[in-house]
């Protein structure tokens, strides 16, 4: 996936403040060190940024788009997509989420407003991601996800405050990465 730079740096620390508990399922040490959120300049077209939390590598660069995909994880590397950081920027709504880790199942589907980050999954656990929801509550959203043994699945997208699932359930196979846009 190609990255199109829509904000106009990185901030020397997290929108959040490190002191604020971290979200379910991430552990407080991985929390700490996600990436610093990046700084949006003003744009009349939504932006979403992923980062995700990959197996062995810990958290990734954040990626934004501006119109295109953003994008979270490795391909072809065997390696499970554990956490992914969200942050979305001139939608003028809220930004939805959910996991389905390995032996948990569906975590909590937490929504937050532009400008501050949110995670869904796991960290510390060793539990793959094999599955993700995401929706946004007053645009269109669409998402797609890699996985193991299946690679890309088709894109889809729903209408606002519709949610779409990307990857497997019930099957064990882990998520390797994922993407999804606001339109």
């Amino acid at each position: 996936m190609t990255t199109v730079l829509a904000f106009i740096g990185m901030v020397a620390a997290p929108a959040q403040a490190d002191t604020e508990k971290p979200p379910p399922g991430i552990s407080a040490e991985a929390w700490r060190a996600r990436p610093a959120a990046p700084v949006f300049s003003a744009s009349a077209s939504p932006i979403l940024c992923f980062s995700g939390h990959v197996q062995g590598i810990g958290w990734t660069a954040w990626d934004c788009n501006d119109g295109d995909w953003a994008y979270a994880g490795t391909e072809n590397q065997s390696l499970s997509l554990e956490a992914i950081l969200i942050i979305a920027h001139s939608t003028g709504g809220r930004t939805c989420a959910q996991a389905h880790s390995k032996d948990i199942g569906w975590g909590a589907f937490p929504c937050e407003d532009d400008g501050r980050e949110f995670a869904v999954g796991t960290t510390g656990q060793s539990r793959q991601m094999e599955a993700f929801r995401f929706r946004h509550t007053t645009r269109w959203s669409c998402n797609n996800a890699h996985g193991q043994n299946y690679g890309w699945q088709k894109e889809g997208c729903v209408g606002p405050d519709q949610y779409r699932m990307a990857g497997t359930t019930g099957q064990s196979l882990r998520l390797e990465a994922a993407t999804a846009t606001i339109l």
